[in-house]
């Protein structure tokens, strides 16, 4: 099953098969945002100053390079989730204490921040597509209904690469959507 555009047969933000966005599925608007976004936040990275690598995006925020540390961390723990929704066990990502969050970011952060931002852009992207290939696997069933725990972790998984975008637009401008 193709993600992006191809998933809901569209060739614009605007138009599926004659269909406008809102006549889509959820898993159908699930999976486009879910690929959209993941890209943009890969396009962003990629587009760092090389100067501006190592900087903090605010006072007391992590760099771009922790950025990509923190999302190359969650896609792991993401991808595994999703293998065992596939299993048919319920992922127990979505249990995880919100109190141990910050502890397991810094330490996610601090164990992969030796590394250059573009090995960490490459080790994403590697992850990243070894994850499209699971949720390939989830059927329209489970992204279309509420409270489904696929539709749960692709909906945080979005939201979560859109927020660190938003985070390093604010600092670098806005990136191209196009592709």
């Amino acid at each position: 099953m193709p993600f992006g555009r191809r998933a809901v047969g569209r060739n614009s933000a605007g138009s599926a098969g004659g269909r406008s966005e809102r006549d889509w599925s959820d898993a159908q608007r699930l999976r486009y945002w879910w690929q959209a976004e993941r890209s943009l936040l890969l396009r962003t990275l990629t587009a760092v100053p090389p100067d501006q690598v190592n900087e903090p995006l605010a006072e007391g925020a992590w760099s771009p390079k922790g950025v990509a540390a923190h999302r190359l961390f969650w896609e792991a723990e993401e991808r595994a989730a999703i293998e065992d929704h596939l299993g048919g066990v319920f992922p127990s990502l979505l249990d995880f204490p919100t109190r141990r969050i910050e502890s397991t970011n810094a330490a996610a952060v601090a164990s992969l921040g030796d590394r250059r931002l573009s090995a960490l852009i490459r080790a994403l992207e590697d992850l990243r597509g070894r994850t499209a290939t699971l949720v390939e696997r989830i059927s329209d069933a489970d992204l279309n209904t509420q409270g489904n725990s696929a539709r749960i972790l692709l909906g945080v998984a979005l939201e979560h690469d859109r927020e660190h975008r938003r985070e390093l637009e604010s600092r670098f401008g806005p990136t191209s959507q196009g592709e």
